[in-house]
């Protein structure tokens, strides 16, 4: 979505993005919604899934239509989708969290590799907030000083001789 931003403008994109949600409605039954959450991420309700197989039909039908070309103004442009999936049956005591869920398995798709969707667990969640707290922890201990560097030399078995450090 950034480069057709920075590349064709933003008038292309903001198309883009009007094509994109168009394929999706299109996907959709009457009583799903999907919503545009910000930049090029949407989110899509799906009422009364009842196993994560139908969401992952979704998903497939999802992916293959976004991976039909985009014709913005002379340009052919191709897209793919990081798809994260939630279930409510999970028990969610507020919306936001199901969302951030999703959220964080639509990362970890796109940790993995362009053009795939990935199932949220809770061991996701647990390796957010760790991942949070060592970020934390971590500025901290810079703020406070509290890292020491120590170098050790690199030696090269072929000549004997120090050829670098690592720290």
């Amino acid at each position: 979505f950034k480069v057709i931003n920075d590349s064709l403008g933003h008038t292309f994109g903001d198309q883009l993005l009007i094509t994109i949600a168009r394929r999706l409605t299109s996907l959709l039954r009457p009583t799903d919604a999907v919503a545009r959450l910000g930049g090029d991420e949407f989110t899509i309700l799906l009422e009364g899934i009842k196993d994560i197989s139908d969401a992952i039909k979704v998903a497939d039908r999802i992916q293959a239509e976004l991976r039909l070309p985009v014709i913005l103004g002379e340009q052919e442009v191709f897209t793919t989708a990081s798809i994260g999936i939630a279930l409510s049956a999970t028990g969610y005591d507020r919306p936001e969290e199901l969302l951030r869920d999703a959220d964080i398995a639509m990362y970890r798709a796109k940790t993995l590799g362009k053009a795939r969707y990935e199932i949220f667990n809770t061991t996701m969640h647990t390796w957010a907030v760790a991942r949070l707290q060592l970020e934390n922890d971590l500025r901290r201990a810079i703020e406070r000083q509290e890292f020491q560097i120590y170098y050790q030399p690199i030696v090269s078995l072929k000549i004997g001789r120090i050829i670098a450090f690592e720290a």
